[in-house]
């Protein structure tokens, strides 16, 4: 059974794989931010302290392994040409830049907003921060409608 187990099934599944791990958790930020907004003001800037070294440890590392591995399978199957494979890559490369530009600045001024106990600032840098969560989920949505539905193939 191994044997018929190509090199281009396991890139897929490092592929696969990675996504999971890049943005599974980004799909419970909305919950895990409104539980933390709960929490004296004091005691938020940990989750933050968290999900930015969550996003250089874990997200960052894995959204590279994720475009590795999709550049070798599309170029191994032929396959710049598809729409379902260009504008998925395009789109990494926009969550990518969500992710260190946008998020990661909402985040570090949830982190700011907390050590000045900025009450306001904090709620509104929050809602800012939520609305480009959810920018960002919907993105990922669509990539992997893309991805998996293969649309103008």
């Amino acid at each position: 059974m191994l044997a018929n187990v190509r090199i281009y099934d396991v890139v897929l599944w490092i592929h696969v794989s990675a996504v999971v791990a890049a943005f599974g958790a980004l799909f419970a930020y909305p919950i895990f931010l409104a539980v933390n907004a709960k929490a004296p003001l004091a005691e938020r800037a940990n989750f933050h302290h968290l999900q930015i070294a969550f996003s250089k440890r874990v997200t960052g590392p894995a959204i590279g392994v994720v475009l590795l591995a999709g550049i070798y399978l599309a170029t191994d199957a032929h396959l710049w040409s598809e729409t379902w494979v260009v504008v998925p890559f395009v789109l990494l490369l926009v969550i990518a830049g969500l992710g260190v530009s946008v998020l990661r600045r909402g985040e570090e001024g949830l982190i700011e907003a907390c050590v000045e106990g900025d009450e306001a600032g904090y709620a509104a840098t929050l809602a800012a921060l939520r609305s480009w969560v959810y920018v960002t989920i919907a993105l990922i949505i669509i990539t992997i409608f893309f991805m998996t539905a293969k649309p103008f193939a």
